[in-house]
C-alpha cells in the first residue's frame, strides 16, 4: 500500500512538471478540459476564443504533455 501511494506521489509530481512546461494558454485550456471537465466547445465559451484556436492549444499541449511524459505514440 506505502509502494502504490508514492507512487501514485511521483506519478502526480511528474504530471505537474509536465503542464508548467506547457504555454499559459495551453494550460489552461489543457486543465479546463480535462480537469474541469469542459467540452472544447465550452472551454471556447469560457474564454471567449474561437473553438478551432482551443483545439489548436489542446492539440499542441498534449502534444508536449506526451513527450515531456516520454508517452511513445
Amino acid at each position: 500500500m506505502v509502494a502504490e501511494t508514492v507512487t501514485t506521489s511521483l506519478e502526480a509530481a511528474r504530471v505537474r512538471r509536465a503542464l508548467a512546461s506547457l504555454t499559459e494558454v495551453q494550460r489552461e485550456a489543457v486543465l479546463l478540459a480535462y480537469y474541469g471537465g469542459y467540452t472544447y466547445k465550452e472551454v471556447s465559451e469560457l474564454l471567449d476564443v474561437p473553438l478551432g484556436t482551443i483545439k489548436t492549444r489542446m492539440r499542441d499541449g498534449l502534444i508536449r504533455l506526451r513527450d515531456a511524459l516520454g508517452v511513445e505514440r
